[in-house]
Formats: structure tokens, C-alpha cells, sequence
């Protein structure tokens, strides 16, 4: 099926490459496109020297982008059928580093928001920063039970076929 008419979006997205990104998406999703899935990325949060300041003005971008999408989604009623995983590649670590900034670390949060969620924001308990693993935070809820359950609960497909292994759902959607 051809799509002859594109959505012109009512939103105002912030003049970067995340803000476009997320512009365009919100064109196709508004335009009724059978895809399922979109991929957007924000980069330069490996932030090894001069985090306070790098932090603020990415989290800012995120914010400001997201909120346009999500705007966006509403005034076209799909923000209902719409479902937004933020994650990143790797965790930091706990203590600060000699640059003000930190190095890789082990686990991190999944940001999770959407129209018919039952649960929405970051799904784990807040890390117990006195527990800690050689440094690191200890995970509380494996990565792949996030995608397991977004691939069979919100994408209605075989979660063991495509992750190899079974992993019990959470209760988000």
C-alpha cells in the first residue's frame, strides 16, 4: 500500500540531529506506516572527563527532543499505540574519575514511557550505592527480560525464538 499523503507534523522538535531524528519518525508513525519498530540515537554520553556539563546539555537535548515527539504523537492520537525504550550501550561507574567525569561501568537504567503502559518511567528500585560490586552497581533486572516482554507483550512475537532463551516477563505492559 502506498501512502500518497505525509503527515505534517504540529509540533516544534529542537534544531539538532536527535530533534530531527525523532521529527521524522513522528512523520512516519502520523503517516500510518506499517513499521514496527524505529531506532533513534543520542550520542556523546561517554563521558569520561567533564560530565556535569556534558550531562546537562545532552539530558537537556533528550528532553527537549522527546517532549516534541510525544507532543507530536498526542495531537495525532498514537501516542496510545506508541511505546519508547531509552537505554544505553553501557552503565558508568560509581565513583568520579580524576578527569570529573566516569569510566564504563556495569549496570543501568531502562527508560520506558508510553500510552498503555502499566507501569512507566525507570522500572528498577533506585541502586543501593553502598552495595556495590568492585565499583559498580549490581543489576537488579536483567536487560533481556525488558526485551523479552516488549517482544512478546508489545510486538506479539516469539521472545524465545529470537533472544535463543526464555526470560521471564515483567509486568510493564
Amino acid at each position: 500500500l502506498e501512502k500518497s499523503k505525509t503527515y505534517k507534523s504540529l509540533s516544534d522538535y529542537p534544531n539538532n540531529a536527535f530533534g530531527s531524528q525523532l521529527k521524522t519518525i513522528a512523520k512516519f508513525i502520523n503517516s500510518g506506516l506499517s513499521t514496527r519498530v524505529y531506532y533513534v540515537s543520542l550520542s556523546g554520553f561517554d563521558t569520561h572527563i567533564n560530565q556535569v556539563n556534558q550531562q546537562a546539555r545532552l539530558l537537556q537535548q533528550y528532553s527537549e527532543g522527546i517532549n516534541a515527539f510525544t507532543n507530536d504523537l498526542k495531537k495525532a492520537g498514537n501516542f496510545k499505540d506508541t511505546l519508547v525504550l531509552t537505554f544505553s550501550e553501557f552503565g558508568r561507574r560509581v565513583q568520579q574519575n580524576a578527569s570529573d567525569g566516569t569510566d564504563h561501568g556495569t549496570a543501568n537504567n531502562i527508560f520506558l514511557y508510553g500510552g498503555n503502559l502499566k507501569e512507566q518511567g525507570i522500572i528498577n528500585a533506585a541502586p543501593n550505592l553502598k552495595d556495590l560490586d568492585n565499583g559498580d552497581l549490581k543489576y537488579q533486572i536483567d536487560f533481556r527480560q525488558v526485551y523479552a516482554t516488549v517482544l512478546d507483550k508489545w510486538l506479539a512475537v516469539d521472545d524465545a525464538k529470537v533472544l535463543k532463551k526464555k526470560f521471564s516477563s515483567l509486568n510493564f505492559i
